[in-house]
């Protein structure tokens, strides 16, 4: 059978078609955006982790002062009454950085063979 292999339970498969090469200029055009991507992700990263350090200890400070910490200054609020707004912040943003870490992680180029492959599924019905 030269160009079918049997399976286990001795069905026929057609062999892998062979991956066609992306040219060069579109390879290092996905290369280069690839980068990009990844480089853009670190910065998000970054503004993310200092905005959160510094936003964190003000909020902390402020809700502190406002809810009796501070007793001879303020005494405005009941103790323990803490509005948690800063975790709505870091909850909605850090969800939006694992969704863009997910993309850049599984971007990748198609290649010749997902759309053959792609095509033979189609044209069999499924």
């Amino acid at each position: 059978m030269p160009t079918e292999m049997l399976t286990r339970n001795e069905q026929a498969t057609p062999e892998p078609t062979p991956a066609v090469d992306v040219s060069e200029t579109e390879m290092r055009k996905w290369v280069r955006q690839h980068v990009d991507r990844v480089r853009k992700l670190k910065l998000h990263v970054a503004t993310f982790v200092i905005v959160m350090l510094v936003l964190t200890p003000a909020w902390a400070l402020i809700e502190w002062q406002d809810n009796g910490g501070f007793e001879r200054w303020s005494n405005k609020s009941q103790p323990g009454d803490w509005e948690p707004w800063i975790l709505y912040v870091a909850l909605v943003w850090g969800l939006i950085l694992a969704l863009e870490a997910l993309k850049v992680h599984f971007d990748r180029p198609t290649t010749e063979a997902e759309i053959d492959r792609e095509v033979e599924r189609l044209r069999s019905g499924g």
